[in-house]
């Protein structure tokens, strides 16, 4: 399909390179491919798909009902002249007969403000580009451990905002003072406004992590916890994790948090080889606790990379349950062998104390993690009757972090602002 697509591009550059009708002014000018807008090439296609106007753009939808592409056809669509240009638009007649509008401007492309600034100075933040985030170490915990106060964050939409970019910088984000009578969604839900966010797992929406005899996850017993990242075992892991301490009063048992972006920088610049093999050879993880009929099993590698900018973009590990046994079954020596060398050198830094901040969550403390960044784990803990040390979690996927950062508030109906064109 793709190759068909480049093919009929190309095709269709050539087809109107000639006895062309070209319309210029300062800003816009048409070409053999379609425009260039304020220094932008656009092909033909993509001024087309572009058009502002309230027929090709759905104004309570913002999405489109009608495109140029329809199966694999490509349509003979051209931008053919260029009308008015004001601050924010440009008027476009197309071969199809259309007499349309495209954006110049943010403003333009999403709408007036809060919407345009936003975009414009949030796009890179909320896409996680490691130019925007700040990379840690234990050394230097001061800012991403910072304490927020729960009823400070939860005074204006702002203070909340600049929590969650705080949040993201860090891929840590730590609250204080919540209320004892507050639960997980009303804290996610009701005070963060993440609306409608908590996503389902095997563990429920909502899972209270408490010791347990026999525990059917290592998480329910006393033992401590490598640092790792969530639900390595699900095809999709979840991105956003939230932990809310509603009791702690057993002695150990400290929590600690690990920057696992610092530490495949460093391997980057040092030893870059294993880092390829982390990113280019997939593992297989697994849960699948007796009697409980669950059985999740997939593969990924520990690695991830961004493919359209090649920033660091996800790590998935998760020791006791990585299927050390099908990754033997699947892949050849030679490769088992390069992996190992790789993993265990990344697993070294990951354990490095100097790396790690610990601290003891008490009551009312509220943790929210970058499940996809930052490893988190427990130190051993010694349980004694009438003790408690009580962890509820959840987890929530990246779009509605994104979605509460970047739109407006709920019932705000903030238009695209063509009849002003």
């Amino acid at each position: 399909m793709l190759g068909r697509l480049g093919a009929s591009l190309n095709a269709l550059s050539t087809r109107f390179s000639k006895n062309l009708q070209v319309r210029t002014n300062s800003t816009a000018q048409l070409t053999e491919s379609g425009m260039l807008l304020d220094g932008r090439q656009l092909l033909h296609v993509e001024t087309r798909n572009m058009c502002r106007c309230e027929k090709c753009l759905g104004k309570h939808s913002h999405t489109r009902p009608n495109l140029p592409f329809q199966g694999s056809n490509f349509p003979d669509v051209r931008a053919e002249e260029i009308g008015r240009v004001s601050d924010n638009f440009v008027s476009v007649r197309w071969s199809d007969g259309h007499e349309g509008l495209i954006a110049r401007t943010f403003r333009g492309d999403y709408g007036p403000e809060p919407l345009a600034s936003r975009v414009e100075n949030l796009t890179d933040i909320i896409r996680r580009r490691n130019s925007e985030q700040i990379f840690w170490t234990g050394s230097n915990p001061e800012e991403q451990t910072k304490f927020w106060d729960w009823n400070w964050v939860v005074e204006s939409s702002d203070n909340t905002r600049e929590f969650l970019i705080h949040y993201i910088r860090y891929g840590i984000g730590f609250l204080t003072n919540i209320p004892l009578h507050l639960q997980m969604r009303d804290i996610v839900h009701d005070g963060l406004g993440i609306v409608r966010a908590i996503r389902k797992t095997v563990f429920a929406e909502v899972d209270l992590v408490r010791f347990q005899n026999n525990p059917t996850n290592a998480g329910y017993g006393t033992g401590g916890l490598p640092g790792h990242t969530d639900l390595a075992y699900y095809n999709q892991t979840p991105h956003v994790q939230f932990f809310h301490c509603l009791e702690n009063t057993v002695d150990g048992g400290e929590s600690f948090w690990v920057d696992a972006f610092s530490v495949i920088r460093e391997m980057q610049e040092t030893v870059p080889e294993l880092v390829e093999r982390l990113s280019d050879i997939p593992i297989t993880f697994r849960y699948t606790p007796p009697g409980t009929g669950v059985f999740h099993l997939t593969n990924h590698p520990v690695v991830q990379f961004d493919k359209l900018n090649g920033d660091i973009h996800q790590v998935i590990d998760h020791p006791w349950s990585m299927d050390t046994a099908m990754f033997a079954r699947t892949h050849p020596l030679e490769t088992r062998i390069k992996w190992w060398e790789a993993y265990l050198h990344y697993r070294s830094l990951i354990e490095d104390g100097s790396r790690t901040y610990t601290r003891f969550l008490r009551g009312g403390e509220f943790v929210v993690l970058d499940n996809w960044r930052v490893y988190h784990g427990r130190k051993e803990f010694t349980w004694k009757e009438g003790q408690e040390r009580v962890v509820a979690t959840s987890y929530m996927d990246w779009n509605h972090m994104a979605s509460r950062i970047m739109s407006t508030e709920v019932g705000d109906h903030v238009f695209l602002e063509i009849d002003q064109h």
